[in-house]
């Protein structure tokens, strides 16, 4: 009686444990499942959130480019417009360099008087217009004397590297009045009235 009570007992407690073990099995799965099904929606999450991000990079980085290229496009079309607008004033240094010797002659003497300060200043020119100088230099002097001014303008010797007008030297000061120097302040002054007209 006693080994069949322990016999039933036995049999009782192993359909026991298999049935434990079986939903032990079975939550096993489904927990393993699930954990599954969470990692690859993670999973898919993350390399979703991985490619939007790397495809906002990309947009971004497109962007950039995109912006660089429209910089460099306006920087070189500034260049371009600034370039041409420099020839411009080139071209009018040219011309006043070409100018008849009447002209010139009367350009420069107005420049002269106007720059003089003591009538005991040296004049210094370019070796290309040493010739039309000697004869404005005297006339220079005629009519600071007739305005009761000293008229000793001395004519440098040596050249002055410039294309044309004239460099007026003192011991205290030099005025500049290259057809050079005048053509560079005239750009600096007129660049934006210029750059209307050439580029309206």
């Amino acid at each position: 009686m006693m080994a069949r009570e322990l016999t039933e007992l036995t049999n009782r407690i192993i359909e026991s444990a298999r049935k434990e073990a079986a939903e032990i099995a079975a939550q096993s799965r489904e927990e393993a499942q699930r954990l599954a099904a969470d990692y690859r929606k993670e999973t898919t999450e993350k390399v979703k959130a991985i490619r939007e991000d790397y495809r906002n990079q990309g947009e971004e980085e497109a962007r950039r480019l995109v912006r660089e290229a429209e910089l460099e496009t306006k920087l070189r079309l500034l260049q371009t417009k600034q370039e041409q607008i420099h020839d411009a004033f080139e071209q009018a240094l040219v011309t006043l360099t070409e100018m008849s010797e009447a002209e010139k002659r009367s350009l420069y003497q107005d420049l002269l008087m106007a720059a003089v300060e003591s009538g005991e200043e040296t004049v210094a020119v370019s070796a290309a217009e040493k010739d039309l100088w000697q004869k404005i230099i005297p006339q220079v002097n005629k009519e600071l004397v007739k305005n009761g001014r000293s008229g000793n303008l001395q004519l440098r010797p040596e050249p002055a590297a410039i294309r044309g007008g004239f460099l007026l030297i003192s011991a205290n000061y030099e005025v500049n009045a290259s057809l050079e120097s005048i053509v560079a302040d005239l750009e600096e002054r007129f660049f934006p009235e210029v750059a209307g007209i050439l580029f309206s």
